[in-house]
């Protein structure tokens, strides 16, 4: 009897079944990681924004600035500010700018018209709500915050927030 080298069919079909197994197991998990993944990106971006627009507060607030002013809705177009263009010293490599906007998914970028900052998903399903649309875009602006603590309230101005433009929820 002779020596027999390489697989026999049945042993190529067996590593076959294998390979299909694992794939079929480990492809929706690595899907799942990735949206994970782009999602703590975002909620990081998020809390420098809103780490540098408390700092710029406390700035505004010692030389007396009026910071109702610097809101999204305030001021004229040269005193609000652009909540990433104009917070931020080190912008994320993925900020394409102040720009009147984009479809390119992944990307973060200063809406010129409304003085939002945005990021357009490269996963649509990685929230609910935002802006409903393909792709799903996340929209933030720099609002008034009164001395009650109401959101755009008819009261002095008593402080700065982040707040989202539209409602939406993680799927995470």
């Amino acid at each position: 009897m002779r020596n027999a080298k390489g697989f026999t069919l049945i042993e190529l079909v067996v590593v076959l079944v294998v390979l299909s197994l694992l794939a079929a197991v480990a492809v929706p998990k690595f899907i799942e990681v990735t949206k994970q993944a782009e999602a703590s990106a975002v909620k990081g971006v998020l809390g420098s924004l809103r780490s540098a627009l408390s700092l710029r507060m406390a700035q505004g607030l010692s030389t007396g600035a009026d910071l109702s002013l610097w809101a999204s809705t305030g001021g004229t177009a040269g005193e609000r500010l652009y909540p990433m263009d104009d917070l931020l010293l080190e912008k994320p490599e993925t900020y394409l700018g102040i720009i009147a906007g984009s479809e390119q998914r992944g990307y973060w970028y200063d809406d010129a018209d409304n003085h939002e900052v945005v990021y357009v998903f490269k996963n649509d399903d990685v929230i609910s709500g935002g802006s409903g649309a393909t792709p799903k875009k996340l929209r933030f602006r720099i609002a008034r915050v009164d001395n009650d603590g109401v959101v755009d309230g008819p009261g002095p101005t008593a402080g700065l927030m982040l707040a989202a433009a539209q409602t939406y929820s993680w799927n995470f």
